[in-house]
């Protein structure tokens, strides 16, 4: 799992790595944190910081969307070190700001092709 942010200074990276597969089928739990000097990924309660190296960079404040899983073909982007599109499920997921959290609804997902939303197709368990 990759956390990338790009604050206008430069790409922070927190990678987590398991020897465990994320593919078998099981829902995991992750945490992605952008604080002023680090992130932090959390991984099935296993946590992973990166610091910012670029310390006049501190906000994470932005008007962009916010892409989760992948990002639509026309969207130029520059914080994904992969090609490989998002293959698996998500659910319950929040968006934290200070106090405030927002409780991400995928009802417009069903407009686009290959995601469907409120389900899990390759997840009997």
């Amino acid at each position: 799992v990759v956390f990338n942010v790009n604050n206008g200074a430069g790409r922070i990276t927190a990678s987590s790595r398991s020897a465990v597969s994320m593919c078998d089928g099981r829902w995991r739990t992750l945490v992605a944190k952008k604080q002023k000097h680090s992130l932090s990924l959390t991984v099935d309660g296993v946590t992973v910081t990166a610091e910012n190296p670029y310390s006049s960079s501190t906000s994470a404040e932005t008007k962009n969307p916010i892409y989760v899983g992948g990002y639509p073909a026309d969207v130029k982007q520059n914080c994904l070190s992969s090609r490989e599109p998002f293959r698996g499920c998500m659910r319950n997921l929040r968006v934290y700001k200070g106090h405030v959290t927002d409780v991400l609804d995928f009802g417009a997902a069903f407009a686009h092709p290959h995601v469907f939303p409120h389900s899990c197709p390759a997840n009997a368990a």
